[in-house]
Parts: C-alpha cells; structure tokens; sequence
C-alpha cells in the first residue's frame, strides 16, 4: 500500500508536503511545494497513486526553483485535475505581476490561473493595474507561451501606464470584456471606454496597440478631447495614433461628424492631426456623403475638404469637385452663394475683435448669387448673379463688402420693382 494512504483519515498538523513525484506530474515548468502552513492538514486517496489533499490555518505554495510563490488562508490540491485551489486572501507573486483575490485555481500543466472575488492585478515593471470580479491569467514560460496574457469579465477596470512614459496619466480602460497581450496589446468588448486626462473615447469594441501608439475604436464609436479647447469626433469606427503618449492623428469612418468650439464637419470619412491636444488641420472625404463643413453663418459643402485650424483656430476651409459655400448672416433672410470647381473660405480676425469670414474665392467655372441691399437690411433685396473663371468675395465685419469676378465675366443683376400704393 502507498505510504500516503494510511493519512487518509488523520489530520496532519504542519505536516503536509507535496512530494517530489507529484510535482513533476503536475508541470515541468512549475513544481508546486508546500512551505509554510499555520493548521491542519489532511490527505484522500482518489485511486491509482493520486490524492486530494487539503490544507488550512495559512499556507505558503512556492514553485520550485523559483520565486513564484501563492498565500492563501486554505489550500485544496487535486492530484488528478492537475489543480490547485486556493480560498482566503489570494497573494499571487512571480517576478513580473502580483495578483490579490478572494479565491483563485492555479493549473500547471498550462500556467493558468484563474482568480475571483477583488481581483487586483500589478505589472511590476510598469505599475499598469486590472481590477475586477474575476480574471485569467495565463503566464509567459519558456517552452509553453513566450507572452503573458490576461482575461477578464464583468466591466473590469484596466489602469495601462505605457512603458516609455513617467508621469502618472493612464489610459483607463473599461469594457464588458478585457483581454490583454503581452506589453501594451489590448482588445475590450461591451460598451468600452478609455479615458486619459485630456482625450476619451467610448466604442462598442476596441483593439489596442498602446505602447506602440495606435488604436481602433468599432461600431458607435466617439473620441473627444476634455480639455477648454474641446471637440467631439464620431464614425461606426475610429482610428487613432499616438506619439510619446499625446494623440496625434484622428479618423473616423462611416457616417463621420467632427464638432469644435468654431466649427463643425461631416462626410463618409474625416481625419485630423493634433498637437497638444488641439487640433491642427483636417481632411473629409468620401462618395457615400457629401463632405461638409460649417462654420457659425457658413456651408461649404464638396467632393473633399481641406481644413487648417492650427491650435484649432479656424484659418481656412477648401473645397475640391463641384464645391458650393454658403452664407447667412440672419435665418430670416436668403442665402448667398459662390460655386465652382474649388471653393477656398478665409477666416480671421473682425473689426469687432471676434472672428469671422474675410474672403471667399471659387475658381473654374466659377459662379455667385449674392443680396444686395441698399440701404441697411431691406425686405427685398436685389440679386446679382455673376459668372467668371475666378471670383471673390470680400467680407466686412461679417456682411459682404464687395465681389470681384475675373475672366469670361458675366450676370446679370435684378432690381426688385417698387411697390404701388394702394
């Protein structure tokens, strides 16, 4: 009879010991041994040489050859499933992580660790955390897998710190599910969110390259910056890339609409560069949708715009393939407007010290329909309609001041007729 068989109906007070031969058919890569226990301990014969056996009162697992170690207030081993349960105040720590829990099942054979119950996950090197209700943690062993990976569900909270930065600004990082990848690779599912000091996004999945600076936001997707300069990006899916943890570059697809304090856009497709959180200059395209921009009493809709907003100031708006701008300067009064093969809108600085159109200017093909009102803001206007191959728009303090139209030049110019007194 096998000498652990007559422990099965006796406690063993500090006595209990996996032995050699059950550790190395447990995993060759980790060899679990009892180090420490403060109480009893007792062991079943379950047949063919493998037992369960059962350990309380405080115990110490330690791999090995190795500084893995695992504290728990009990611990149940099965032989036979290859695994080890642990109940009571979890303390997971190896030479990369440590990991805190209310309960947690270790499987050698694969490095699997499953933890439940105020989870609490610590990359050692970059402070990065997850916490949450439960967690799978799969660990990097040579000859098994090369990189560490992580599940988790239930909306986790995941605080990633990118290794190449020093101050204290993670990405927070929400999602009914979470997994993570070795060093900075992450994949989030479920109403996802991440939020950092002065960006956030919020997507119904997500996939993330942090350390390498790049990311995808699916289906819903928005990205706003927090900050006084604000502005809002929305598409059914975002793309963005980083640089030394600053966003750099925006862009969304599907539906597309951007919004900023000065100005707004939509299109099938819209993508911007940034720089210090502000937003400096911006492309839309597309054949799905018209690509637009507005401005507060301006439309300038084309085939594709170009957008230069340094420190998102708005400076200038061009239009490519069939463009049109629009002005209003009161929703009680007619539009007017310019076309042409291209259409370029100017802003800057009024006599009222705001901002506003200065100048607008169509080229090829080139045609305008304007208001003229003689004396202040008339009921009914003249209209002038003017055709050329350049025309431009004068603005002052936020009215038209005068239109100049270049080569092959021609209108014509209606009057209403005066009224009849009755």
């Amino acid at each position: 009879m096998p000498r652990l068989t007559a422990l099965v109906l006796l406690p063993i007070v500090l006595g209990l010991f996996i032995s050699e031969q059950a550790a190395a058919q447990l995993s060759p890569t980790c060899q679990p041994e009892l180090v420490r226990s403060g109480g009893t301990g007792r062991s079943v014969s379950v047949g063919r040489g493998r037992y369960h056996q059962f350990v309380s009162g405080g115990v110490r697992i330690r791999c090995a050859g190795q500084s893995t170690t695992v504290d728990a207030d009990s611990l149940a081993w099965y032989q036979d499933l290859n695994r080890l349960d642990f109940v009571g105040n979890v303390r997971f720590r190896d030479s990369t992580a440590q990991l805190d829990a209310s309960r947690a099942r270790y499987f050698p054979s694969d490095e699997r660790l499953e933890a439940y119950g105020d989870v609490r996950l610590e990359d050692e090197a970059s402070r990065s955390t997850l916490t949450g209700s439960n967690l799978t943690y799969y660990r990097a062993v040579p000859g098994l897998r090369d990189t560490t990976e992580l599940y988790a569900t239930r909306r986790p909270l995941v605080e990633f710190r990118p290794a190449d930065e020093t101050g204290d600004d993670p990405y927070l990082i929400r999602g009914e599910r979470v997994r993570m990848k070795g060093d900075g690779l992450a994949w989030a599912g479920g109403a996802v969110t991440i939020d950092r000091e002065t960006f956030s996004a919020a997507a119904d999945s997500a996939a993330l390259n942090l350390n390498e600076g790049h990311g995808m936001l699916l289906r819903r997707a928005v990205a706003q910056g927090t900050d006084s300069s604000s502005y809002t990006i929305r598409g059914e899916r975002i793309a963005f890339r980083l640089e030394d943890g600053d966003l750099r570059w925006v862009q969304a697809e599907r539906d597309a609409d951007a919004v900023s304090a000065e100005w707004s856009a939509e299109g099938d497709t819209i993508a911007f560069s940034l720089r210090d959180d502000r937003i400096q200059a911006g492309t839309v395209w597309g054949t799905g949708t018209r690509s637009t921009a507005y401005s507060q009493q301006q439309r300038i809709s084309a085939d594709s715009l170009a957008i230069d907003a340094p420190d998102q100031v708005l400076t200038q708006v061009r239009g490519y393939g069939n463009a049109r701008a629009t002005t209003t300067v009161d929703s009680l009064l007619p539009e007017d407007w310019i076309e042409g093969d291209t259409v370029t809108a100017h802003f800057g600085p009024l006599e009222d010290e705001g901002r506003g159109l200065i100048r607008l200017e169509a080229v090829g093909n080139a045609r305008t329909l304007y208001h003229v009102y003689s004396e202040g803001i008339q009921e009914r206007p003249a209209i002038n309609y003017a055709r050329g191959r350049r025309i431009t728009a004068l603005f002052g303090n936020r009215t038209l001041d005068r239109v100049n139209v270049v080569d092959q030049a021609d209108g014509v110019y209606m009057e209403p007729t005066a009224e009849i007194e009755p």
